[in-house]
């Protein structure tokens, strides 16, 4: 459907181009990796897993990214107000825009929109086990382990300081505003600043779950009486568990990750 797509709205003035398919698990970075520097724009057709694949590839080279949205979440496609529609992404393509975006190091990785350690980190690993995708799965796997997540404490180190973290439930990352689907994580979250937001939602009484809910739902988090916020370039924290997410995708880390902000390293095609 898609290469059908980029043959009929794709403007061969412009461009040649190729379409490749991934094969296995990871062969998007192989592919990215060989071909950057070597085409004007790769694209991505996917959804925040294969994004970051992709475009942590093209970090501070002279080739373009371009997202065409197809998956469950789509978080950064969504905050670069990219469009949902196939045929719509394409045609951004054409018009050649594009914005220097910042790119975050973690350890020895890296991630565009969002990485997370507490019941966020819980979720992604259920939901890489549920046999369904989307947002009604995403919400199911979250109301599930609400109620058996045990929080854990951390420690975060920024701008020459440090913070004890009591009990964090939601403990994210995030250079994007949004986990995906238009679930907010942080609202005031500026993609090009060079700055990473530590969003840390600590555990709360049940009574505050429905306000809890209406905050997270209506995009203000942030506003949250239990919500704590942390900015700078760098930080360390220093993590409990070795499972975390990247981009959505469930990983293993070190306890101790160093994060670093590398500021607009990464140019992508936006309205």
């Amino acid at each position: 459907m898609v290469e059908k797509l980029v043959a009929e709205f794709l403007d061969f003035s412009k461009f040649d181009s190729t379409i490749k398919y991934t094969e296995r698990a990871k062969h998007a970075m192989e592919i990215a990796a060989d071909n950057a520097n070597k085409f004007d724009i790769i694209v991505a057709v996917g959804g925040d897993g294969s994004v970051n694949e992709i475009g942590k590839q093209l970090i501070n080279t002279n080739t373009s990214f371009a997202i065409i949205p197809a998956g469950s979440g789509n978080g950064l496609a969504r905050n670069l107000h990219i469009p949902m529609n196939i045929k719509k992404a394409i045609l951004l393509i054409n018009k050649g825009k594009t914005k220097a975006i910042d790119v975050v190091k973690i350890n020895n990785d890296h991630f565009l929109g969002t990485a997370g350690f507490g019941f966020d980190a819980y979720i992604s690993w259920k939901f890489e086990e549920a046999p369904t995708r989307g947002l009604l799965t995403y919400l199911k796997v979250a109301f599930k382990g609400f109620w058996t997540y045990k929080s854990a404490d951390y420690t975060v180190r920024y701008n020459d300081k440090e913070e004890q973290i009591s009990k964090g439930m939601l403990v994210t990352f995030a250079n994007s505003k949004q986990y995906g689907n238009n679930i907010l994580i942080a609202p005031n979250a500026i993609i090009d600043d060079g700055l990473i937001r530590l969003v840390i939602v600590e555990k709360f009484p049940i009574i505050y779950l429905p306000i809890f809910g209406f905050y997270f739902l209506s995009k203000q988090i942030h506003k949250f009486k239990f919500t704590k916020q942390f900015e700078s370039k760098k930080m360390t924290l220093l993590n409990p568990s070795n499972n975390i997410h990247i981009d959505g995708e469930a990983v293993k880390m070190d306890n101790k990750i160093n994060i670093e902000v590398l500021n607009k390293s990464l140019n992508v095609i936006v309205p």
